[in-house]
């Protein structure tokens, strides 16, 4: 049986110090019960200062929101000469507090301003992919950047090397000019400003940028080749990705399994790469739990969906993470609607179109392609048609084309066609009619009705045509 070590605040305060560099947030989480059996008074009289953030950031992880409060009030005001250290932990732990308001951060900024002193350690991407959408959702704000730049670099500059301010604000644009569909926009500043932090060393910022290149070739209709990409990204972000980003680059990869079809992979990954969100929960696990959803609505495990999001809902809501509610409504609203639960899958389908349309997340919606799509479509028809929804059937419908083999439901574990059902399959390939393979079985056309009826229960079709097609994507035929 393994014991873990007890470490004393002094020790445990030296592996934070390396945190951005030898010590991520992984191996926080790793060693949290250590920080915890800390005591107040072992740290204050150890001056083991950054053990305090060691303790507020695993309560973030753990979804213990109120607790990690309690530890950042708790940091003392220090006397004069550790003041300013004390200062800056305690800005620092605010900023990343899911709970803070956008307003909030920015009073945080203005007093790093007046103490003229960046804080760089801080992670906003918070080992996802996103730059807005980070420890703290601000995706909301995309809409300002334009109009605001000198502000917002003004800003960036207090979270990073001043030197990359220019290219932090372009990567954080482009991620909004996505949302937006403004995919040529988006692609001509990401391509830039990756250049910049591959030369610069920035791991963190080369991974968020990386992927959101991949997004923007998928929304694009082109293909991304999982395996050779993926080793790109594992190329580019180097030793400390591999160490940092290792789980995510895995999942990431396993999106790209999605859109290709390879099902294979995905039930691989469900079985011994995915996060298990009932063992060990980490809200740093969040873009994790998000691939985990779709690859279980591909397997048709939908009460896992709806137990995933409901466990996830009351996070994200405390930690005002408007994007990430709105992906797992859209999760929940496409699983509840393969599985037959039209009212409740109309109903989610509700709150994300909500907030979809309040923050212009428009690819959010439109990236799940077919399953979105045979979603929308009921849906319109069912509530009414405006300019939003139809521009989002539009985008979606080009997904659909591009990517139609993505998330494609496979066949039920022991479901198989009988020899008479795949004759029938490859003679309606050749276009024949009912009456035609009536004829060459020697059969009625009651009979080839009843074999073509289990022919599209099995493959999830309403036409001849959508038959065959699904057949050939799933090798039937």
């Amino acid at each position: 049986m393994y014991i873990m070590e007890k470490k004393s605040a002094p020790e445990l305060n030296q592996k934070m110090y390396g945190i951005s560099s030898t010590y991520f947030l992984i191996d926080l989480h790793n060693d949290r019960e250590l920080f915890y059996a800390l005591t107040y008074d072992e740290i204050v009289s150890t001056e083991s200062w950054l053990c305090f953030s060691g303790i507020a950031l695993n309560r973030i992880m753990d979804g213990d929101l109120k607790e990690a409060w309690n530890v950042i009030n708790s940091i003392p005001e220090g006397n004069s000469e550790k003041t300013i250290i004390l200062k800056f932990l305690k800005i620092g732990l605010t900023v990343v507090h899911p709970e803070i308001t956008f307003r909030q951060f920015v009073d945080q900024l203005n007093t790093l301003k007046n103490l003229s002193q960046p804080l760089i350690t801080v992670m906003l991407t918070a080992g996802r992919p996103f730059l807005l959408n980070g420890f703290n959702d601000f995706s909301r704000i995309g809409v300002l950047l334009p109009k605001h730049r000198e502000q917002f670099l003004g800003y960036i500059k207090y979270m990073y090397d001043e030197s990359l301010c220019p290219h932090i604000y372009n990567l954080c644009l482009a991620e909004y000019y996505y949302q937006i569909n403004r995919l040529v926009d988006a692609e001509m500043l990401v391509g830039t400003s990756l250049k910049k932090f591959n030369a610069q060393g920035e791991q963190r910022i080369t991974f968020a940028a990386l992927y959101l290149q991949a997004k923007i070739l998928l929304a694009n209709g082109k293909t991304v080749k999982s395996e050779s990409f993926v080793q790109d990204i594992r190329k580019l972000t180097g030793e400390t990705g591999r160490v940092e980003f290792s789980y995510n680059i895995d999942a990431m990869e396993v999106l790209f399994f999605l859109y290709e079809g390879k099902m294979g992979q995905v039930s691989e990954w469900l079985k011994k790469g995915a996060p298990d969100e009932f063992a060990d929960f980490n809200m740093l696990d969040l873009y994790r739990y998000m691939i985990k959803m779709r690859c279980y609505i591909a397997t048709r495990k939908y009460a896992a969906v709806i137990a995933l999001v409901e466990r996830l809902r009351p996070l994200v809501i405390a930690g005002r993470r408007h994007m990430d509610l709105c992906e797992l409504d859209l999760l929940l609203a496409m699983s509840l609607y393969s599985a037959k639960k039209e009212n409740e899958a109309f109903e989610a389908l509700d709150r994300a179109l909500k907030i979809a349309r309040r923050h212009d997340y428009l690819r959010l919606v439109a990236d799940e392609a077919e399953p979105m799509l045979r979603l929308l479509i009921p849906y319109i028809k069912q509530r009414e048609e405006t300019p939003f929804l139809m521009k989002l059937v539009e985008m979606t419908r080009d997904m659909a084309i591009h990517h139609p083999l993505y998330m494609k439901i496979p066949l039920e574990e022991g479901e198989s066609f009988t020899q008479m059902e795949l004759d029938v399959l490859t003679l309606m390939e050749h276009g024949k009619s009912k009456e035609e393979i009536a004829e060459y079985f020697f059969i009625s056309v009651n009979t080839v009705k009843y074999h073509i009826k289990n022919i599209y229960a099995k493959l999830g079709a309403k036409s001849a045509n959508q038959a065959v097609w699904n057949a050939k994507v799933l090798g039937v035929i």
